[in-house]
């Protein structure tokens, strides 16, 4: 370390939509640190989507997986110390952080500096042993047993009672309601991490994280308490705020207290509504997804525990501030292979400089364009997509984002929009064309690009109303919006052309025996798809029964049972025009995706059959306006079969633009009858997304909540 200079190296840069902590842990210390930071990006493949975003890292490292063992990992970190100077290491994985503090005293011999539990501690805080933590210590935690035998599950569950958490023994939890369910869940946790599973009780209440760091001497250097405000499908928080709760905080010390720990740490709680005293559900010994709000918050953990580690430790430390808020978004970015290629063959590659600060309003008399589906909620919505791709392309003026909650991530996002107003959150067409009009009253439009499946149709209603107001649309007719449903596309294809591409055999059913003679005519593995959303994969009778109730549950009485088709997933994004020919046709190979098939990285592959086939095909459906064909290619055969047809823009669409062929500009100016220009895609580029937080300011809440409008312009 050469005087305020720091050279840190940080694990967990990827987690997918489920974010490891890595990518927050870096922006801290690059926002937080006193002097120059250079972060070296360490993961166990080339593939870390979040080391690749722009400023997340100088550079980026592969290190050994853990199964190579304790002696390869820390052979490749001290040579990387070696070549590089790094002073300190903040592992940020459950898994590897026993390694690293086996190892750590041995990384000190070289100048590297951590800041971790002993392996002992690590061990009696695990998820097996938390139960006799806190039996032994009267902390409240729900009921939990360790099912070793996945044979035994059932008997154990019905035992138990539903509904009930069904925990991996590393990681992972899924919620299950019976027991098809819960066999589903434990036998997917159990192949992926071994051991057996965990069930725990199911406690309702209020959400509380708290994540601290304790010193080599054992003292609570600081603390941080937040309270989930909106938490995802996955129970992940995804809109949060800290919180100055004294029980919480009593509670929170009174476990660090018995742990014998260093470093940091995240417990979880539940507390029931009207108790104090709340319920632990986990102990992680590290530092939490959502760590960068310490530093917005005026108490920046990361910074704290490098501090610590390298025995610079502050006389005084800053209490964080409560009423600091952040809502969980996603960063996205295009990376050429060759950098990519680089350090999966040698190891080491440059990271991704700091995006240049561009002015928002290039042509500020341009097009003005209202764009909807702006969330990352529970999904990455491709409204945000959109507007990525329209933010500074030629011809294109004010921008103004639509959401219909008040947790809409790009609500927040002045970099993309210039106003942005709540919809009303109803299905009534009547009340989306009453709020369009005093939108459009207040900052007129011309062009709306509505961007969620649900919306669409009712779009479709009102898009003469609209025309009357001068905005244009491109939409598909009703008839072809309906065609192109899952209900009806993969059951009923006569009369369209499918060349260059098959469909899968697919059978509808409308109850368990229905789903069960489906399966059986096909054979396992099968696919059940809901006809709007939600898709699962079934290997066995049981699993099918688990998927049907899974349907069920989000509120459809029809299912679509279709053979699974192993291979490499595609999508083919297009935009088609008023007479329904493609104008512009992009195809992808999906590289990362999340557990609900959403792209999280992918790379740019011209498939001029299929894209032929494809336009064929929408021709063949009459549609107007974007769409996109999801593919997976037979992994024997080779052969491309269509599983799905989504009525507009995807989630990926702004790596379009980046690609020089940009689907959503092109689709405004076919909305206005404007020429597109033809162009061919650049090659060598990987499209990478990341979950990143960002501030939520009270002023800016409040705006949307009670006025239902914030300007950032």
């Amino acid at each position: 370390m050469s005087g305020n200079r720091l050279r840190a190296a940080v694990t967990g840069f990827d987690g997918l939509d489920v974010p490891h902590p890595g990518i927050a842990v870096a922006r801290a210390l690059r926002e937080g640190w006193s002097g120059p930071v250079e972060i070296h990006a360490l993961g166990y493949d080339a593939l870390m989507t979040g080391a690749w975003m722009h400023g997340a890292a100088d550079k980026l490292h592969t290190i050994p997986k853990l199964s190579s063992g304790d002696s390869a990992m820390l052979e490749r970190l001290v040579g990387l110390a070696g070549r590089f100077g790094v002073d300190a290491l903040v592992p940020t994985l459950d898994l590897e952080i026993p390694v690293m503090a086996r190892i750590a005293d041995r990384l000190a011999a070289v100048g590297v500096q951590t800041l971790l539990p002993s392996p002992e501690a690590i061990y009696a805080t695990g998820k097996l042993r938390l139960p006799r933590l806190c039996h032994d210590h009267q902390f409240p935690a729900p009921r939990t047993i360790h099912v070793l035998d996945i044979g035994d599950l059932t008997l154990h569950a019905d035992q138990f009672g539903y509904p009930l958490f069904v925990k991996g023994v590393t990681a992972g939890a899924k919620r299950a309601n019976d027991s098809a369910q819960a066999r589903v869940a434990a036998t997917d946790l159990n192949d992926k991490w071994g051991g057996g599973v965990l069930l725990q009780q199911v406690i309702e209440g209020e959400e509380y994280n708290v994540a601290a760091v304790v010193g080599r001497d054992g003292s609570i250097r600081s603390m941080i308490s937040i309270r989930k405000l909106g938490t995802n499908s996955k129970g992940k928080g995804v809109v949060c705020t800290v919180v100055d709760d004294p029980d919480i905080a009593r509670h929170a010390r009174a476990i660090l207290a018995t742990l014998n720990w260093r470093g940091p740490i995240e417990l979880e709680f539940v507390r029931p509504q009207g108790a104090k005293v709340p319920f632990l559900i986990e102990i992680n010994c590290r530092f939490p997804s959502w760590i960068l709000l310490s530093q917005w918050a005026g108490a920046n953990f990361p910074v704290m525990c490098v501090e610590e580690a390298m025995g610079r430790r502050r006389a005084r430390t800053a209490r964080p501030k409560p009423g600091t808020s952040f809502v969980r978004d996603v960063a996205e970015t295009a990376i050429p292979l060759e950098r990519i290629d680089t350090l999966a063959r040698f190891g080491t590659a440059t990271g991704t400089p700091p995006a240049p600060r561009r002015n928002r309003l290039a042509e500020p008399e341009g097009i003005r364009v209202a764009v909807s589906g702006v969330s990352t909620f529970d999904v990455v919505n491709a409204g945000l997509g959109v507007a990525r791709a329209l933010r500074g392309a030629p011809g294109i003026g004010r921008l103004y984002g639509l959401g219909y909650g008040n947790y809409d991530s790009g609500l927040y996002r002045p970099e993309l929009f210039d106003t942005t107003f709540r919809l009303a959150a109803t299905d009534r067409t009547d009340a989306l064309l009453g709020r369009l009009r005093e939108i459009h009253a207040d900052s007129p439009f011309d062009v709306i690009v509505p961007c969620l499946d649900g919306e669409i149709p009712r779009f479709i209603e009102i898009r003469g109303e609209l025309a009357s107001m001068g905005v244009r649309t491109l939409l598909p007719s009703r008839t072809a919006f309906d065609r192109r449903g899952k209900d009806r596309l993969f059951t009923h294809t006569d009369g369209l052309p499918i060349e260059g591409f098959a469909v899968p055999d697919t059978i509808a059913a409308r109850s368990e025996d229905g789903i069960l003679r489906a399966a059986g005519k096909l054979g396992f593995p099968v696919v059940l798809k809901g006809p709007i959303s939600h898709a699962f994969a079934a290997e066995t009778p049981a699993e099918a029964r688990a998927a049907w109730a899974n349907l069920r549950e989000h509120g459809y009485t029809q299912a679509l049972v279709q053979r699974f088709v192993e291979g490499e997933r595609f999508a083919v994004a297009a935009v088609c025009d008023g007479a329904h020919d493609t104008v512009v046709a992009t195809t992808i190979k999906k590289l990362r995706i999340c557990d609900r098939g959403s792209t999280w990285s992918a790379v740019a592959v011209p498939q001029p059959a299929l894209e032929a086939g494809f336009a064929r095909f929408v021709k063949a459906l009459r549609w107007t306006g974007p769409v996109e064909g999801e593919f997976i290619r037979d992994e024997v055969t080779e052969r491309f079969y269509l599983i799905e047809v989504n009525p507009r823009f995807t989630a990926w669409i702004a790596f379009t633009a980046l690609l020089g062929v940009n689907h959503p500009l092109a689709a405004v100016r076919c909305a206005l009858g404007l020429p597109v220009e033809p162009a061919a895609p650049a090659e060598g580029l990987v499209f990478m997304r990341a979950c990143e937080d960002a501030p939520l300011p009270t002023s800016a809440f409040a705006g949307i909540a009670t006025r239902g409008v914030l300007r950032h312009a």
